[in-house]
């Protein structure tokens, strides 16, 4: 089945990586269904089945591509169960991914109009399989990228899964965040916004915050990298969340930290 032409952006944040061939071929699928569609790759190496960093970053980077990309996410571990697909709508932009919490940050918008990809015209293969993301996601992205309606390729629906993990919490004089992403200077990075933590302070009647990771206090709160000591800081990074660093050194490493722990933010 061919498609007319359409020039439409996918972008690409996977656990795939790039040592093997699975990046390539789903290219190969989404360019030979629409070879006018242009493939950015966002982010290849998220950490093998981490839902919070593939969630981290699709919602820190689609705000910055035009109108009508296409934003194909797959970390996917339930692949080849009866787990569904979901299509997303928000803000003239669309989200493929598996309906397992990944898509988290654009299912609680309140504008997402959620379906799910179950019209196997448009896959190449029906039933089950193991690489589901060139058997069915690739392939729906591009025919949505060659003009194909939405509405050909899904139903809507509105029982979805969300990752509880990924919305901090606040109560009292404490919020209670979780590790998110750590990026290869060893940065880490918590779900906790800087809406979320100085709109959470103000409400304590406090003036100041600490963070606690692992048993250890961070106290200090620099605007930049560069003005930080030589110990383990906060501050909120150009992604809007706060973060704690080391200047010229990772943080991770020192804290032990890894995605998915605990972050507490103590007002005091």
């Amino acid at each position: 089945m061919a498609a007319a032409g359409t020039k439409r952006t996918c972008g690409l944040i996977t656990d795939f990586g790039t040592k093997d061939y699975f990046i390539g071929t789903m290219k190969g699928v989404m360019k030979k269904i629409n070879p006018e569609i242009e493939i950015i790759d966002i982010a290849n190496d998220i950490p093998s089945y981490s839902l919070m960093a593939a969630s981290f970053v699709i919602d820190k980077t689609y705000r910055f591509f035009a109108d009508f990309t296409i934003f194909l996410v797959v970390v996917d571990p339930g692949v080849g169960t009866n787990r569904r697909i979901l299509l997303v709508q928000h803000e003239n932009r669309y989200f493929i991914g598996p309906d397992n919490g990944v898509l988290t940050p654009i299912l609680q918008q309140e504008k997402a109009a959620v379906s799910v990809l179950d019209n196997e015209a448009f896959f190449l293969i029906h039933g089950y399989s193991t690489f589901e993301a060139r058997d069915k996601m690739a392939p729906a992205a591009a025919y949505l990228s060659a003009g194909i309606d939405p509405k050909e390729l899904s139903s809507p629906v509105v029982d979805v899964i969300l990752n509880p993990g990924y919305i901090p919490a606040s109560s009292g004089n404490e919020i209670t965040g979780s590790i998110v992403y750590i990026d290869k200077f060893g940065n880490i990075i918590s779900n906790v916004t800087r809406d979320f933590l100085f709109a959470a302070l103000a409400g304590s009647g406090h003036e100041t915050f600490k963070a606690e990771i692992n048993g250890r206090e961070i106290t200090e709160f620099f605007g930049t990298y560069a003005r930080a000591g030589t110990g383990p800081f906060m501050l909120i990074g150009s992604h809007g969340n706060l973060e704690i660093a080391v200047n010229q050194d990772s943080a991770a490493t020192l804290l032990n930290a890894r995605i998915g722990r605990e972050i507490g933010i103590i007002f005091y």
